[in-house]
């Protein structure tokens, strides 16, 4: 019973509980960081186009626009440095966040199945501190570490129709599953006369979710998108235990995008996604808001390298990240909202005669919440391959 409260302590109490948590970061607190579910297209123009976006996971009717059978995998590292009154840290998580497979049904219909991380909870943090042992009150150094590694990832099935280049519907279903392996050890400095110890556990995520897009285009130089998730259940379980329940946060999103300027796209997302659904996941008292999403960029085609065109991208989106930070020195004070503002930029190269191409796209997004800043660096690096 012990391990099993620890297990649920340890993933939902935050990651940055002092300025002695330095490795902590504020962009891993509660369940962990949304990347955002979109590709490395989309990352490029601040998540304007990913409801436009093919290979993204934010509107199943994107899928119909796609044109052709497609596998696409993505890459992105993050590289953090969380600045606290008491120090600074660096700190690097390696993400696969996106995979996703296509293949058109015929004229009108669009199958599509991907697995995207929707929660990433990857994260270690190291505190000293001073121990009394033994008989004689001998005190020694004895060093915690908690280390968490998982996440809690959306499978989605979707199919999409269209019969016009003027309107796309789009239908899914979502499975969300995925666990996190928790390690606490306390270690020694001399493990010949002092023994440690080390307590593990897992919890494991299991949830369904629904979704539906639309996408408009009156005309050639300008298009609208709108899509919504309906969250079901989500069970955390520690073996057969059940720990908590939550809900799948509630989705919508709206896009705009303009192609009136040859070999241009300007396009724009606003997006608000229901968090506090998960606050009654756990009892240990961290808290989830509500947030904002919104994001415009724009693409462009570019120089033209060994006969090919490549596209550059960029961007800026502002959101609201899913878990609150308590200052831990301040006795009774509220939980504050985590800012996040993002400047991207990105670029596309197609390749081998058009049946592949690659995508990168770097962000670098500041944080913030009370004393603590954390500024992170994501690349990103996606490959689309048609058989």
């Amino acid at each position: 019973m012990r391990v099993r409260f620890l297990a649920a302590a340890m993933l939902l109490a935050n990651a940055v509980s002092s300025p002695a948590d330095a490795q902590g970061a504020l962009s891993l607190l509660g369940l962990g960081y949304p990347p955002g579910q979109m590709s490395a297209r989309a990352e490029g123009t601040g998540g304007g186009l990913s409801d436009f976006d093919a290979l993204s996971v934010t509107s199943p009717a994107s899928l119909a626009g796609v044109g052709g059978a497609a596998v696409f995998f993505q890459y992105s590292p993050e590289f953090r440095k969380v600045t606290v009154p008491g120090g600074v840290a660096n700190t690097t998580t390696a993400r696969f966040p996106l995979v996703t497979g296509v293949l058109p049904m015929g004229q009108n219909w669009t199958l599509g199945m991907s697995a995207s991380t929707f929660l990433d909870r990857s994260q270690e943090t190291s505190l000293d501190r001073l121990q009394t042992v033994g008989t004689q009150d001998d005190t020694v150094t004895l060093t915690e570490r908690n280390k968490v590694l998982g996440a809690i990832d959306d499978v989605r099935f979707a199919l999409a129709f269209s019969n016009t280049p003027k309107l796309r519907f789009g239908l899914a279903g979502h499975v969300f599953t995925g666990s996190n392996r928790i390690t606490f050890s306390q270690i020694f400095p001399d493990s010949a006369i002092f023994i440690g110890s080390v307590q593990t556990s897992r919890i494991s995520y299991a949830g369904f979710a629904a979704s539906a897009g639309v996408e408009i285009h009156p005309g050639r130089a300008f298009g609208f998108a709108f899509s919504g998730r309906k969250g079901g259940e989500l069970r955390a379980e520690d073996g057969n235990t059940l720990i908590g329940t939550g809900h799948i946060p509630d989705h919508y999103s709206a896009s705009f995008v303009f192609e009136g300027v040859p070999g241009a796209s300007i396009s724009a997302r606003v997006a608000h996604d229901s968090w506090s659904s998960l606050n009654t996941l756990s009892q240990t008292g961290v808290q989830a808001f509500d947030g904002w999403d919104t994001g415009i960029g724009a693409e462009v085609s570019g120089p033209r390298l060994i006969q090919r065109i490549i596209a550059l991208r960029a961007g800026v989106r502002f959101r609201t990240l899913p878990f609150g930070y308590t200052p831990s020195n301040t006795p009774g004070a509220s939980a504050e909202k985590v800012s996040e503002t993002s400047i991207a930029a990105g670029l596309g190269v197609p390749l081998s005669r058009d049946r592949a191409a690659f995508d990168f796209s770097v962000q670098r997004a500041n944080r913030s919440a009370a004393d603590i800043r954390e500024r992170g660096y994501i690349l990103s690096f996606g490959l689309r391959v048609s058989p």
